[in-house]
């Protein structure tokens, strides 16, 4: 027989309210007895109830850790590549071409031929703009690839950055050449001479109908995504936080009352 039931039967039995002393000592020494093992058992439930409520929170924990990371790598991505496509959008690619790029050829004693190229400071500016362009695409081209399995949203903005497959033969005209996932190659040499021979067609690749327009087409849709991106606990973990928040909700507070069982015996004998 359960406490619950003996308590029951030791508060609404007329029998035992009338009953003599042995009696009412052998019931009372039942009703112990069976207390004891609900406490014995109780104490073992709440230490399997403790170590759930100890993990459901290293979970939750761990999960806004990477929530937190997530959001602060994908803000840090939009806001580089936001800035730097801004700057190549709107730039003059017009650096001249006297003395914009120079060669000097020199021949050691041994017949070995050393050939050195040097940018004027214009041109050099020109593609240290281009360069960070393209290294901040690249950078948010691998941060969608590498979380495309966190939400099916990540994986669509992953696609959609990794598409430049179809302007390939366009951006290969200046010297950016795209790579299997989306990613771009620089020709530097072939690029110094496309922004020095033909500025007009490098702006126009790379201008607000080119690569940089895209860019900010493809920001704009990932940042109107951003608060969807990352799932929920509930859906990252499923029934598991349901059911661990059950176990470590009502459970604790039932077993709390029923530990109080033992004050009540008390006041009866």
């Amino acid at each position: 027989m359960s406490s619950i039931n003996l308590l029951n039967s030791a508060l609404y039995n007329n029998n035992y309210l009338f009953a003599t002393n042995n009696q009412k000592q052998n019931s009372a020494a039942q009703l112990w007895n069976a207390y004891g093992n609900f406490q014995s058992n109780a104490t073992s439930s709440l230490a399997g109830l403790t170590e759930i409520n100890s993990n459901l929170k290293a979970v939750l924990a761990s999960y806004d850790d990477a929530k937190s990371a997530f959001n602060s790598e994908f803000k840090e991505n939009m806001e580089n590549l936001s800035n730097s496509s801004a700057k190549v959008k709107d730039y003059n690619f017009n650096v001249g071409s006297e003395d914009a790029i120079t060669t000097k050829t020199e021949t050691d004693k041994d017949g070995n031929v050393t050939k050195t190229t040097t940018y004027s400071k214009e041109l050099q500016a020109a593609l240290d703009t281009v360069k960070n362009f393209v290294n901040d695409y690249n950078s948010s081209v691998k941060f969608f690839g590498d979380n495309s399995a966190v939400s099916k949203r990540v994986e669509m903005i992953a696609t959609t950055f990794g598409d430049t497959t179809y302007r390939a033969s366009s951006y290969a005209t200046i010297g950016l050449m795209t790579n299997s996932d989306g990613s771009i190659s620089i020709n530097e040499e072939q690029l110094a001479n496309a922004i020095v021979n033909d500025p007009g067609k490098v702006s126009s690749v790379l201008g607000k109908d080119g690569l940089a327009g895209k860019a900010e087409s493809h920001i704009s849709f990932a940042n109107s995504q951003a608060d969807k991106l990352f799932p929920t606990a509930q859906d990252m973990l499923g029934d598991q936080i349901d059911t661990a928040s059950l176990y470590t909700g009502k459970a604790y507070r039932n077993m709390a009352a029923m530990s109080n069982m033992g004050n009540l015996i008390n006041m009866m004998f």
